[in-house]
């Protein structure tokens, strides 16, 4: 049930984040109960207090939006700190191949009339955090 509800979010949240560039918090709000209530998983303080701190830097930087450090640092509750750069690496990587979909598409998106600048960051998120959520609680199932 838990896998599902994240999947479920996680897609409420990539869309969300695509069309409006946005993340809502209200699904966060959700997302934060299901992390910390519902989660087979042990919250994991360290991993979430290293993603606040980087995140904080990195919005500071103006390199990543406030929606997208909330939702990894959500997410990070339940990733072991071992495990969080892997998270890092398969959001990386994911966001690396939507980074060059949008540069290949530009074109065609701006012809859009509804176009936003900035790549939805949210879904690259969504993967990365995922798959090493799915990885780790497979045996809990």
């Amino acid at each position: 049930m838990y896998l599902v509800a994240l999947a479920v979010l996680s897609i409420y949240v990539s869309v969300t984040d695509f069309l409006y560039r946005k993340i809502q918090n209200y699904a966060l709000y959700v997302l934060l109960f299901l992390q910390c209530f519902i989660s087979p998983l042990d919250i994991q303080i360290m991993s979430f207090l290293l993603m606040l701190g980087g995140g904080l830097i990195l919005y500071k930087l103006i390199w990543i939006g406030a929606g997208d450090i909330k939702y990894a640092v959500i997410l990070s509750l339940t990733i072991p700190f071992d495990d969080l750069l892997l998270a890092y690496i398969l959001t990386a990587f994911s966001g690396g191949i939507l980074a060059v979909t949008y540069l290949m598409t530009k074109k065609l998106i701006r012809e859009n009339a509804r176009y936003q600048e900035g790549i939805p960051y949210g879904i690259a998120i969504s993967i990365g955090f995922y798959l090493v959520i799915l990885t780790q609680s497979t045996p809990h199932i």
